[in-house]
């Protein structure tokens, strides 16, 4: 990566910050933090690369608002299967957007899954492109800022960890890259696990359909967000609509002694 620096310098930057914000899972931060700790040598400027990274992410961020705005929910839907936790992206996002609103975005570089979903979600909310620029580009700043501000405050030890690297070899970064294959194995395991349990309970429209045709007396829980909720545009008759945040509160309105069946998005 240092060689690479050497070479490219500030257009490596921003490729790779604007890679990271249109969701492909490259290593920007780290990046950020090198070439900060690496001013002099290479002859960057704390300024320069502030630039270009809020350049980089800005860009990207721009390409999933405009999305969101033209195509709406189906493509923070396709944001979030592309996850490792999809089961939690939507509604979480969802949520911190309606709590929070445009704030949201000042931490969501700081966020996994709000980084890339943040911007198509303001998208669908139509907030205006000039609002979303300026509270997205002082998110960008501020996680921009804190890389750099890292990368000089401990320019000594990453250094250190710059000539282990060097001193290991392709051996160091097989160590690397074993750490987080690791990582992304456990989370598919995880993530495997939770699905068969879900099949071991699942039951799909059709059959629902066929419950209530034949006089079954069932219970239906609408367990969609607020907003999900609202801009759906799809209502169940006679579901009780309770959002995950409020279940632990409202568990009790489930009326006891018939089958129950959950739904949500």
């Amino acid at each position: 990566m240092v060689h690479f620096l050497e070479v490219y310098g500030y257009w490596l930057v921003f490729g790779l910050v604007f890679a990271e914000n249109l969701g492909i899972p490259l290593p920007s931060f780290p990046v950020l933090i090198m070439a900060a700790s690496m001013v002099n040598a290479m002859h960057f400027s704390i300024a320069g690369l502030l630039l270009v990274s809020v350049m980089g992410a800005l860009a990207g961020d721009i390409v999933w608002y405009s999305l969101g705005r033209v195509r709406g929910r189906p493509i923070l839907k396709l944001l979030c299967s592309i996850t490792l936790n999809p089961d939690s992206c939507v509604s979480r996002t969802e949520n911190t957007f309606v709590r929070h609103g445009l704030k949201s975005l000042l931490v969501a570089k700081f966020v996994p899954g709000l980084n890339t979903v943040g911007p198509p979600l303001a998208g669908m909310l139509k907030i205006s492109p000039l609002q979303f620029a300026l509270f997205d580009v002082g998110g960008i700043t501020l996680w921009a800022g804190s890389a750099l501000a890292l990368g000089v405050i401990f320019r000594t030890q990453v250094e250190l960890v710059l000539g282990w690297l060097q001193t290991f070899g392709q051996f160091g970064v097989l160590i690397l890259a074993v750490m987080v294959a690791g990582w992304l194995l456990y989370k598919w395991i995880e993530r495997r696990r939770f699905y068969q349990l879900l099949e071991k309970s699942r039951i799909t429209p059709p059959e629902v359909k066929e419950l209530i045709d034949k006089g079954g007396e069932i219970v239906i829980v609408d367990l969609r967000s607020d907003f999900s909720y609202d801009t759906d545009g799809v209502k169940i008759p006679g579901a009780i609509h309770i959002p995950p945040r409020e279940f632990e509160a409202r568990y009790k309105d489930i009326p006891s002694g018939k089958p129950v069946v959950m739904y949500c998005t």
